[in-house]
């Protein structure tokens, strides 16, 4: 984003509508169940242990099916940076010998190797600023246990010396720098280029300056594609009064953020493990019982079988409210602060398409619609210098410029893209 720091160098952190992903270490997981669990995910829990003392299940194969529940990114850390995301949910919990990330597995490596990746990425780019959201779960207002179940305060303390350890020198001092009065290039002139939003911040950060309260983060959750319908509604509602509800956070240093992340819907998981381990279902039966949770119109004779699977499809209809939103600029509508959600692609877009970045072709898909995409990252930071430039940030031959070149990108690779798919839950005309 520092390509446009011309005109965005005079706005605060909170002026700017971040990319961002959600979930963003998933790429990385093992198939060791983490200390933090699955105990937010009841469904799932009920049908591995229906299925853990099968003779019919190989060994390894539970755990792997767990990850193909809970991986949303195929892209490394330093990747999802280089294509676009500046808002990063690092999700972190104490287990037996460090700190891991975490999506019901532990990440193969320490929580520490992904945040030097991310300190050498700021090293190589010192134009830019990233925010990181640090908790367990996504619940930034989480304290105490709740936060971070059984892990004492000398651990977390701990761990965040370790955090102020990797990133010094470059974390926003809230002592010096408010991030709803200071500028993007009073940042980057002072080192401030990593923030950092803390959960449970009193005990995990000891209050420190360096951080700002994870309780900040005003995160507006969604419905899912399971609800579409419902989803987009809440998205169009967010996007019309994104403006008014970012003016009142900002006088507290709020962060307003936007999921539109999906989640595996228990009958989804359900659906899918009995096909996979029960040799006595029937597959009919389960696609039913999977495709009417879903309730989408034109997903009729496939079960997503992965959380990925669920991701892309949600992307397809994301894709609709995220350009509603960015052609709405003129009639007062915004983006928020940041956006975090699954499945992103290279050159920061999202997959709409079919085919997962590490899959084989579908049976009976449609073949040019296997790779589309959606430009993200570039719609928010074209939304990013329309506001700038309506602020006054760049004289108009800058501002048309940095806008040719943006929607350039944005076309490139192409915009927006709708098919008929009465297999794999695309639609033209549904929900609009």
């Amino acid at each position: 984003m520092s390509a446009i720091n011309a005109v965005i160098g005079n706005l605060t952190l909170l002026d700017l509508s971040l990319p961002g992903t959600h979930d963003s270490l998933t790429y990385d997981l093992s198939t060791t169940i983490s200390d933090g669990g699955i105990d937010d995910y009841p469904e799932l829990s009920k049908v591995l242990h229906l299925f853990s003392g099968s003779v019919d299940v190989i060994p390894g194969q539970i755990e792997d099916f767990i990850r193909q529940q809970a991986r949303t990114q195929g892209m490394t850390i330093t990747e999802q940076l280089d294509n676009g995301v500046r808002f990063v949910d690092f999700r972190t919990m104490k287990e037996k010998d460090d700190w891991y990330s975490l999506h019901m597995l532990q990440s193969n490596e320490k929580s520490v190797t992904y945040l030097k990746e991310i300190r050498d990425w700021l090293d190589a780019h010192p134009g830019e600023v990233v925010v990181l959201w640090m908790s367990k779960h996504g619940n930034g207002g989480a304290v105490g246990d709740e936060a971070y179940p059984g892990v004492s305060v000398n651990d977390k303390r701990a761990f965040w010396g370790q955090v102020e350890e990797v990133f010094s020198g470059l974390m926003l001092d809230t002592s010096v720098s408010k991030v709803n009065e200071t500028t993007i290039d009073e940042m980057v002139s002072r080192g401030h280029r990593c923030v950092v939003y803390a959960g449970d911040y009193a005990e995990f950060t000891g209050s420190s300056r360096f951080a700002l309260d994870g309780a900040l983060v005003d995160n507006r959750l969604g419905s899912s594609v399971d609800d579409e319908e419902a989803s987009y509604a809440s998205e169009v509602d967010l996007f019309a009064n994104a403006a008014a509800s970012k003016r009142e956070d900002k006088r507290s240093q709020k962060l307003l953020l936007r999921s539109m992340a999906t989640s595996s819907p228990d009958f989804q998981i359900e659906a899918v493990a009995f096909m996979k381990f029960d040799p006595f279902a029937s597959e009919d039966e389960q696609i039913k019982k999977c495709t009417d949770g879903f309730g989408i119109p034109s997903l009729n004779s496939w079960c997503p079988p992965t959380l990925m699977d669920v991701a892309q499809m949600g992307a397809y209809y994301k894709q609709i409210t995220l350009d509603l939103a960015y052609n709405n600029f003129e009639e007062g509508w915004e983006f928020p602060n940041a956006i975090y959600l699954d499945s992103l692609d290279y050159d920061g877009r999202i997959r709409t398409g079919t085919t997962l970045p590490w899959g084989t072709v579908k049976e009976d898909d449609v073949e040019e619609h296997r790779l589309d995409n959606y430009p993200y990252a570039d719609t928010l930071i074209g939304f990013n210098v329309k506001m700038a430039c309506r602020m006054g940030g760049g004289d108009e031959g800058v501002c048309e410029t940095l806008l040719d070149m943006i929607e350039g990108r944005r076309k490139a690779g192409g915009v927006i893209s709708r098919w008929e798919d009465g297999k794999y839950g695309r639609s033209t005309d549904w929900p609009v």
